[in-house]
């Protein structure tokens, strides 16, 4: 096995079991036990525990490209646009609020890079975007990366707000009426 594949069959491995138990419940022993693997192992191909979510979003957005052809065969583009970012709630909020919270805090401490833009998903959002406003069903003409960066912080900071309220916050809801505003939806659309 490669220490790619390696490395990658660890977190798809913990990942799973965070899902099962929640991060705050899985130690590094019961990463390695699932892996089948010694600590040393775990330890040459991760600096932690923590070092397996530092990366998430990076994992997430990945498979939302995957779904890509779905999203564009959306008969609007403020349709395609709430995909893309449901489809991030979705999967984000399967891991629980101590995961992403942990997510936030290692990302105080240092700058990972957890929460940066990524290219592959800004390219696709943007293009919408300036799709939505073409066909006027996004009636907010500024620039479309600008309304994008937007949006990603209303995300972020609904994200933060559902980690402290422990889950009891409607993060969809909330970011759907969010956007609904940045971008100006044509009535008729929300």
């Amino acid at each position: 096995m490669s220490d790619k594949s390696t490395r990658e069959f660890i977190i798809e491995t913990a990942n799973e079991l965070f899902l099962e138990k929640g991060y705050a419940n899985v130690t590094v022993v019961d990463i390695c036990n699932a892996c089948n693997i010694s600590k040393t192992t775990f330890y040459y191909h991760l600096q932690s525990k923590e070092d397996i979510i530092l990366h998430f979003y990076d994992s997430i957005t990945h498979n939302l490209s995957k779904h890509l052809l779905s999203i564009l065969s959306k008969d609007n583009y403020w349709d395609q646009l709430l995909i893309c970012f449901e489809s991030l709630i979705k999967e984000a909020s399967k891991f629980g609020t101590d995961f992403l919270s942990q997510m936030l805090i290692s990302n105080l401490k240092e700058d990972y890079g957890s929460y940066d833009f990524r290219d592959e998903l800004t390219n696709v959002v943007v293009m919408i975007i300036k799709k939505g406003q073409e066909a006027g069903q996004i009636r907010n003409r500024n620039d479309a990366l600008a309304l994008y960066k937007a949006s990603a912080y209303v995300f972020l900071g609904h994200e933060v707000t559902w980690c402290i309220k422990k889950g009891n916050f409607e993060w969809l809801k909330e970011v759907r009426t969010a956007l609904e505003n940045i971008f100006d939806i044509a009535p008729e659309l929300r």
